[in-house]
């Protein structure tokens, strides 16, 4: 599959016009038109269907286009490498994970670990991150909600605690009262009993009065005192380094949570055949001394 054919059809999705798309990436509509064809017939689905002047895109078309996004991200970072003519001798670390982890806790672990490394890290959801690594589009994945694959090597590298974090002044209401701000990324693992990002146990009802796609917007509504989080305590720990004390956030235990002494694994995910060893050492040596 040529990598044109899928920047010609990233184009044709953005404009829902094949004239307009062909304009953009500098060929005739007849080419455009045959180079979506012949994508098609590669993948053996339909991407695209006519739709007045324009174009409608099918489901399966707009899968293709988000998941070509991160090779003809890559593609362009390699041209642009290659034109500049310039050779780095950082040697380069690609880390794809989610804002649990890349929030405040990956940014910290670079820094201090890799400084004199070149740094891809990519937003990827548990299980696209696997599909990413299996694409060569990274090199390691950092994960607390796996999706299983034989061809992927899944190294445990910590644990954490799950709890309630905000205000103390929400222990003086009832539970069901307790305001929280909750993810809207969806769960791509098949094999996980959780549906939220966040883990929330799926018997236990909560009042979820937020909800957003970054994880900092929901810390700092809850650090305003006007939600509370359910999240990983070393997330807390963190980012209570930040904040003076009346911007912290505090553990709020209640009885409805039956399983404080729980522990959840936190795993590196590689390909087999890479054999960088001392990413996970350096990890998990980071990841206990945060604790």
């Amino acid at each position: 599959m040529a990598i044109n054919k899928l920047r010609y059809f990233a184009a044709a999705v953005e404009t829902r016009n094949l004239r307009k798309a062909a304009e953009i990436v500098g060929i005739t509509p007849g080419s455009m038109s045959k180079a979506i064809a012949t994508l098609e017939a590669e993948l053996g689905a339909k991407l695209i269907r006519p739709e007045g002047r324009g174009i409608e895109i099918t489901d399966t078309g707009f899968s293709v286009y988000n998941k070509s996004a991160l090779i003809l991200s890559e593609y362009r970072r390699l041209q642009e490498s290659l034109k500049s003519n310039v050779v780095s001798n950082d040697p380069q670390l690609r880390i794809g994970t989610f804002e649990i982890f890349s929030t405040y806790f990956l940014s910290s672990f670079l820094v201090s670990e890799f400084s004199d490394h070149e740094i891809l890290a990519l937003e990827l959801a548990p299980g696209k991150m696997e599909s990413a690594l299996l694409d060569n589009v990274i090199d390691f994945a950092i994960t607390y909600l796996p999706a299983p694959d034989s061809r992927l090597q899944f190294t445990e590298i910590g644990t954490f605690e799950l709890a309630i974090f905000g205000k103390n002044h929400w222990l003086k209401e009832n539970f069901e009262n307790w305001p929280f701000a909750s993810p809207t990324t969806p769960v791509h693992v098949q094999s996980s009993e959780y549906s939220s990002l966040d883990m929330w146990p799926q018997n236990l009802q909560r009042k979820i009065k937020y909800r957003f796609e970054m994880l900092e917007t929901a810390l700092q509504t809850s650090r305003l005192g006007k939600s509370v989080v359910y999240c990983p305590d070393f997330v807390i720990h963190l980012q209570n380094r930040y904040f003076e004390k009346e911007y912290k956030l505090q553990r709020l235990d209640h009885p409805i949570l039956k399983r404080k002494s729980d522990r959840f694994k936190v795993f590196l995910i590689s390909r087999k055949d890479n054999h960088k060893s001392f990413v996970e050492r350096k990890l998990a040596k980071y990841f206990r001394s945060i604790k």
